[in-house]
C-alpha cells in the first residue's frame, strides 16, 4: 500500500478509443486505447466504475495495485477530481474500454513533490491499465451499483485477508510456540480445558450457546472483560463501568482489520449465547510493540467472553439507523445528550 501511495497522482485515470501504438499526452503521459464499448462517451460529472492495475517495469515487474483483487473503484468524472491530462484522455472512453497509461519515472518524481522509491529506477515506465467497467449519471445509481460490488467482492476480500495473515504468522512461528507454552502451562496449573485453533488461539467453553458455530457472513455481539495472562490484571472491560463504554460491541466477522486476530479467530469457534475464556497468543493480541501501560511486548492476554446476539450485517445496520434516527430525534427535541461512539478492543 505504501507504494501506492507514491503513485496516487497516477490513479485518476480511465480509457477509450483503440490504437496499436502510444499516443502523446500531456506531461509526459503516453497512452493507448483498446476499444471494446459501445455507446456514448463518459460525461461530465458521471460517475465511473473503474478497474485499476498499476505496474512498475524495473528489472523485475512489480504490481503496485491491483482492484481485481477486490473490486473496482468508484469515482466521480470531472476536471477538479481529475488531473488535465488524464481528463483529457478519459473524455474518449465509452463502457467496456480499456487503456493503457504510461509515464517515465523521470517525469514522475520531477516535481520533488513526492520522493522516488528506493526500488524505483530513472528511465523505467510506470504502467496503468484502466478498464471502464461502466458509468452513471446520478449518485443513486453509483451508489447502487458500488453496493452490489461490494457484496461480490466481499468473500474475495476476507480471503486475501485471511492469505496476508497466514503469510504473516508463518514468520512469527517461534514467538507462537513460545506463547503456546505459557497458555499451556498456565491451563494445565489451573485445570483449564481449551480447544487450540488453528492459528493459535485458546478456547475454552462454559456455555455452549444455541445453533450453529458462528461464521464470516455474521456479526456477533459480545461482551468481554481482558486480562493479563501473567498478571490477571484487567485493563479493558465492557461489563464494568469503570471503564466507561459499557454495552455490548459489534463484531464483524466478515473483516480481520478492525480488532486484533485472536478475537475473531475465537469467536468463530463460537455460537450465539456461548460464554468461554479465550486465551491469545500475543502474536494474535498487540505482538512486540504491546499496548499503552498494562500490556507489555509479546504479552499472551486471556479474554471472558459472551457472545449476546449473532445477526447479519443487514440486520445490524438496519437497527444501528433506526437508533440513530430515534437518537437524533431525541437531541432534536431536547430530551438526551449525543451520546460518545462506543469503543472496540484493539483500537
Amino acid at each position: 500500500m505504501k507504494q501506492f501511495i507514491y503513485l496516487s497522482v497516477i490513479c485518476m485515470l480511465l480509457l477509450s478509443a483503440c490504437t496499436n501504438s502510444y499516443k502523446k499526452g500531456d506531461k509526459g503521459l503516453e497512452y493507448k486505447i483498446i476499444s471494446n464499448g459501445k455507446g456514448k462517451t463518459i460525461g461530465y460529472g458521471n460517475f465511473m466504475m473503474i478497474h485499476i492495475k498499476q505496474v512498475y517495469s524495473g528489472t523485475k515487474d512489480t504490481v503496485l495495485l491491483d482492484t481485481r483483487d477486490f473490486m473496482p473503484r468508484m469515482q466521480v468524472f470531472d476536471s477538479v477530481n481529475t488531473p488535465i491530462p488524464y481528463y483529457k484522455i478519459i473524455t474518449q472512453m465509452r463502457k467496456g474500454d480499456s487503456l493503457v497509461i504510461r509515464l517515465l519515472t523521470d517525469s514522475a518524481f520531477k516535481t520533488g513533490k513526492q520522493e522516488m522509491p528506493p526500488f524505483m529506477k530513472k528511465g523505467k515506465y510506470l504502467y496503468t491499465h484502466v478498464t471502464m467497467v461502466n458509468f452513471f449519471e446520478t449518485r443513486e445509481q453509483a451508489d447502487s451499483a458500488i453496493k452490489a460490488e461490494a457484496v461480490l467482492a466481499k468473500p474475495i476480500v476476507y480471503k486475501k485477508q485471511v492469505e496476508e495473515i497466514e503469510k504473516d504468522l508463518a514468520t512469527r512461528k517461534a514467538q507462537l510456540a513460545a506463547d503456546s507454552k505459557i497458555i499451556e502451562d498456565y491451563l494445565a496449573k489451573h485445570n483449564i480445558k481449551a480447544e487450540k485453533t488453528k492459528w493459535g488461539t485458546y478456547v475454552s467453553i462454559a456455555s455452549e450457546g444455541t445453533g450453529d458455530k458462528i461464521n464470516n457472513n455474521k456479526i456477533a455481539m459480545v461482551n468481554y472483560t481482558g486480562r493479563t495472562l501473567d498478571s490477571g490484571k484487567v485493563f479493558d472491560s465492557n461489563v464494568d463501568p469503570k471503564f466507561e463504554h459499557v454495552g455490548p460491541i459489534a463484531v464483524n466477522l466478515g473483516d480481520w482489520a478492525d480488532l486484533i486476530i485472536g478475537w475473531k479467530d475465537a469467536i468463530l469457534q463460537l455460537k450465539d449465547k456461548s460464554k468461554a475464556i479465550i486465551f491469545i497468543p500475543s502474536s494474535l493480541a498487540y505482538g512486540e510493540n504491546g499496548k499503552g501501560a498494562d500490556i507489555k511486548p509479546n504479552q499472551p492476554l486471556m479474554f471472558d467472553m459472551e457472545v449476546t446476539e449473532v445477526t447479519t450485517e443487514e440486520e445490524y445496520l438496519a437497527k444501528e439507523n433506526a437508533k440513530q434516527q430515534e437518537m437524533i430525534k431525541k437531541i432534536q427535541e431536547g430530551k438526551t445528550p449525543p451520546l460518545p461512539a462506543p469503543k472496540k478492543p484493539g483500537n
